[in-house]
């Protein structure tokens, strides 16, 4: 099911690693041997997180792997989140060269081996995570949201203090559910002073790989322009929330955006959707601290195959080409 890591696809052969490498035979997936205090100390005390710990791992990595990847996913070798992290998956930004989507220009890829390349490092904390977990919503993080001041809150309530909403939409409108949170605005109703009922959402997610990007996540992105986002609402100084059944009732402050006001606030996205990258190449590596069984090495694989599949799956997730509406696509090869 696998073959070693002296394939000739892999670069630097000739350099010693600090861990063993192992190739699927369908050259999509991989994984890295950890041992087992190594692993341990990865999981329960959240390695990925650790920047001294992370960065000499990536760089290990690049022993092995050519510098071509705009994305390196890190897949635990678990069948659901262990108990020790918090997060079904998490996105690190190495770089960005990107105006006019709030996030300031960099480039860290150089601590992490390559040279510019390198976008961004992913961790999913389970087998089968880049299907059925939070995959679209960890990409899409490399782009938003570092646009809009958006707003949450924690609980139902009255006399609610809402606060920042950091890098998800919070309680913001678009022509869909955001894969970062929000509501479809087609949804909402107006009550009158500053009260508004809204079909259900999240403000964090909205079913992973389940529903498609929306309009505001496409421009930002670079995938389609501006002009093909519909206006939509954000609130923010929410100060009630009442969860219903299938609706939520809320007090709050509304700011209305259309493309001309994302322009005024944001500047002009650079590079346009005319030049934007659309074509993206991905690492996937699966941390373990045993080597791969031909039946996880059968699962991973096949997300990962459907991950990156340019058609219409048939079923009710979205691949990546599905989410951007075929305007994108991944390209995940060892």
């Amino acid at each position: 099911m696998w073959i070693s890591c002296e394939d000739d696809k892999l670069s630097n052969e000739d350099q010693d690693t600090l861990y063993r490498y192992e190739l699927h035979s369908n050259n999509r997936v991989s994984s890295l041997l950890m041992s087992e205090s190594e692993y341990n100390n990865w999981v329960n005390n959240d390695g990925f997180s650790d920047s001294n710990i992370r960065l000499p791992l990536v760089q290990d990595v690049y022993k092995k792997f050519s510098d071509t990847y705009d994305f390196i996913f890190f897949v635990l070798n678990e069948p659901s989140i262990p108990s020790s992290l918090y997060y079904y998956g998490r996105l690190i930004g190495v770089s960005n060269n990107v105006e006019g989507i709030g996030k300031s220009i960099y480039d860290y890829s150089s601590d992490y081996g390559s040279s510019g390349k390198l976008k961004a490092v992913m961790q999913l904390t389970g087998l089968e995570y880049i299907k059925y977990g939070p995959a679209l919503h960890e990409i899409a993080h490399q782009w938003a949201n570092f646009a809009l001041p958006t707003h949450s809150v924690d609980a139902p309530g009255s006399n609610l203090t809402s606060y920042p909403y950091g890098s998800h939409w919070g309680f913001t409108g678009g022509n869909t559910k955001g894969q970062l949170g929000g509501f479809e605005q087609s949804t909402l109703v107006e009550n009158g002073n500053n009260s508004y009922t809204v079909d259900e959402f999240g403000p964090f997610a909205n079913g992973g790989n389940g529903i498609p990007y929306n309009e505001l996540e496409l421009y930002l992105m670079g995938m389609i322009p501006v002009s093909s986002v519909s206006n939509f609402d954000m609130f923010t100084d929410i100060t009630s929330l009442a969860i219903n059944t299938s609706t939520f009732d809320f007090t709050a402050s509304k700011t209305t955006y259309t493309p001309e006001s994302l322009i005024d606030l944001l500047g002009d996205r650079e590079p346009s959707v005319d030049n934007s990258q659309k074509d993206f190449k991905l690492l996937v590596v699966v941390i373990t601290d045993e080597p791969l069984s031909d039946d996880e090495w059968s699962k991973v694989d096949a997300t990962a195959e459907w991950f990156s599949k340019k058609e219409d799956d048939g079923t009710s997730l979205y691949n990546f080409w599905e989410a951007t509406n075929g305007v994108a696509s991944i390209t995940i090869e060892n």
